[in-house]
């Protein structure tokens, strides 16, 4: 296996996910996915909320473990979150340039847990 070049790690309220779904809607998915990752969403209700909320916890991971966060020129739309399964994110644009400056390929080792109204994702960048 190849070494770490980054870990990070989040954990989603669904509820809370929910209820800013209900506020902003199609706004809220439009500022943090592409067109193409959007249409992969379940159509509503739960299973969304659930499928918005996993790929919030999957982009936050990706950003904490290459080590900007959303800052840096690094946006929600550069990290495509694959809720799966298996987990899967694909960093692009300046995501990818700021993993290749860190060492790393831009490949990853993802994981996410689901416990009651809570999801836990983490994501490894590799060397």
């Amino acid at each position: 296996m190849s070494a770490i070049v980054g870990i990070g790690l989040d954990l989603v309220e669904i509820s809370r996910v929910t209820r800013s779904l209900d506020r902003w809607g199609a706004r809220l998915v439009d500022k943090l996915m592409d067109p193409e990752e959007a249409s992969r969403l379940p159509a509503g209700g739960e299973d969304r909320a659930r499928a918005v909320a996993a790929a919030i916890a999957l982009k936050e991971a990706a950003s904490k473990a290459l080590g900007t966060g959303w800052s840096r020129g690094v946006h929600w739309r550069q990290v495509i979150a694959r809720t799966g399964p298996p987990a899967t994110v694909l960093l692009t644009a300046r995501a990818a340039h700021v993993a290749r400056a860190r060492g790393s390929s831009g490949a990853t080792v993802t994981s996410m847990e689901a416990r009651g109204d809570l999801l836990l994702a983490e994501v490894w960048l590799l060397e």
